[in-house]
């Protein structure tokens, strides 16, 4: 295989600035570049590696864009002082025999080059796919990708690689773009994708599809064609085959002009972002209170929290911001509809007519409740799964750790009786108890005693405290002698309620 090397400008002005990358650079370095794809690769990869021996874990499909990464990569490698390693996962959403195909591709082509590379095949268990679909509520591709990059990050911690690369292209930046776009997405989806996010690199980011081909046949290299890439059920293959041609035969430059509305959406990202920065830093000095108020705090039920009145405080775009912040933080990952979030960032409107301070909006993978000062937000299907416990009932007779909707409640023994707390909890907790008690979740009709002997209902308790729905569900309600003598708010957030014995 001809071996293509950096051009002798390329490398001078890397070596200058990233020494340790380039200590080992063989005299053919300083041969012309066959193709500008190896350039660009070489000069992105420069951008990052800024010390020798690192190891890569390049994901080669046997398509075209990461058999051309993967060729370049090999070429480059001496270069670059770096090993690599590759991996090729099998989803099994296509025959049996043309994934197979691809597969045997991929590890041939790596034990054919001098010297050959380490490849890795991965296999998805036929159905996986489909299954883990129907679990995000999302389409094939989305579930194929989530499952690819789970092998991918416990590959690279398997075989110690520094970074992941993949072989996303220019084209495909644009492809995703009008797809964000038209589906009316936030303005972070609209950013241009960079070369690093994290431990994943794309050398080939600056590279249009159409170098990537002349490149390949530059190479006098074959690659794998994926019948799916044909299949305009996809939307990402409706785009490029129906979408691009039409604005490309419309707009000659509409990747320029494109690039210049992009550039002005982050720039009133970034603008926003440091606008919310400065609100939250403003309103907690003026509150003079903790960081978290103006900040999203995890709740012991999963959700996240923070002032209303800061909530409230926010310009609309703000509010916005604040939710996307609040859905990252819920791990939710698939995208929520701007609707859903339009319609929760305008929650204070909606309660000027409202004679309560409480009102709960739903939708979608979203639920955002307003109890009191605090706003809740929550992750409607962690939400489902945590509600659906409310009728726990556990009975504890003796010291322990005992398991319940919310994690782990400790029962010990001192010299004033036994007491109840949970695992997380750093106070003392509850108590003392005398043995056996009962825990469980409210039920309705549930009274305790006041300090002034009279009994009143924990319904209207937890109602002038403020008490998130799901917190109501679950609080741990604690009988002794068939008689309720506590409730343990405490433990999500909110005040314990115990009865005194006479």
């Amino acid at each position: 295989m001809f071996l293509a090397l950096p051009c002798r400008n390329t490398l001078d002005a890397n070596r200058s600035a990233y020494p340790l990358a380039f200590s080992a650079v063989s005299p053919y370095a300083r041969i012309m570049c066959s193709h500008p794809l190896l350039q660009s690769v070489f000069q992105n990869l420069s951008a990052i590696i800024k010390t020798g021996s690192l190891h890569f874990l390049l994901a080669c499909s046997g398509g075209a864009d990461s058999t051309a990464l993967l060729l370049a990569f090999h070429q480059l490698k001496p270069h670059l002082s770096c090993r690599l390693t590759v991996i090729s996962v099998n989803h099994n959403i296509r025959s049996a025999q043309e994934s197979a195909a691809d597969s045997a591709f991929v590890a041939e082509l790596c034990s054919s080059l001098t010297p050959p590379l380490p490849c890795i095949i991965e296999t998805i268990p036929e159905g996986e796919v489909a299954h883990c679909a129907q679990e995000r509520k999302r389409g094939i591709e989305d579930a194929a990708r989530a499952l690819r990059y789970r092998i991918f990050e416990k590959t690279a911690a398997a075989v110690q690689a520094d970074f992941i690369v993949t072989a996303h292209n220019q084209s495909d930046v644009y492809e995703t773009v009008l797809m964000r776009l038209f589906q009316g997405g936030s303005t972070a989806s609209l950013q241009t994708m960079s070369i690093r996010r994290g431990s994943y690199i794309r050398p080939l980011i600056t590279v249009e599809r159409s170098s990537i081909e002349s490149f390949l046949r530059q190479q006098h290299s074959m690659w794998c064609e994926d019948s799916t890439n044909a299949d305009d059920r996809y939307l990402r293959n409706r785009i490029r085959h129906h979408l691009v041609p039409a604005l490309t035969g419309t707009f000659t430059n509409w990747h320029s002009g494109l690039d210049k509305t992009l550039q002005r959406i982050g720039l009133d990202r970034s603008f926003c972002d440091l606008a919310l920065t400065s609100a939250q830093k403003a309103f907690i000095a003026a509150q003079k209170s903790s960081a978290g108020t103006a900040e999203w705090e995890g709740c012991k039920h999963g959700a996240v929290s923070l002032s209303a009145a800061f909530f409230d405080s926010l310009h609309p775009a703000l509010r916005l911001r604040l939710l996307e912040q609040g859905c990252l933080q819920l791990g939710i990952e698939e995208r929520v509809p701007l609707g859903i979030l339009l319609r929760l960032a305008e929650e204070p409107a909606a309660l000027e007519t409202k004679s309560t301070n409480t009102h709960t909006s739903a939708a979608g993978s979203l639920r955002l409740e307003r109890r009191g000062s605090k706003i809740f937000l929550f992750n409607t299907g962690a939400y489902l799964a945590l509600y659906r416990q409310k009728s726990y009932l556990l009975t504890i007779e003796q010291a322990g750790t005992y398991t319940y909707p919310l994690g782990f409640l400790e029962c010990y023994h001192t010299a004033q009786g036994f007491f109840i707390k949970d695992h997380d909890d750093r106070t003392a907790g509850l108590g003392p108890f005398r043995l056996p008690v009962t825990i469980r979740g409210r039920r309705g009709g549930d009274r305790i005693k006041m300090s002034s002997g009279g009994l009143k209902e924990v319904k209207k308790i937890l109602n002038e405290w403020s008490v998130d729905s799901l917190a109501r569900a679950l609080l741990p309600i604690i009988i002794e002698d068939s008689s309720l003598r506590a409730f343990y708010g405490g433990v999500l957030g909110y005040k314990n309620w115990f009865v005194e014995e006479a």
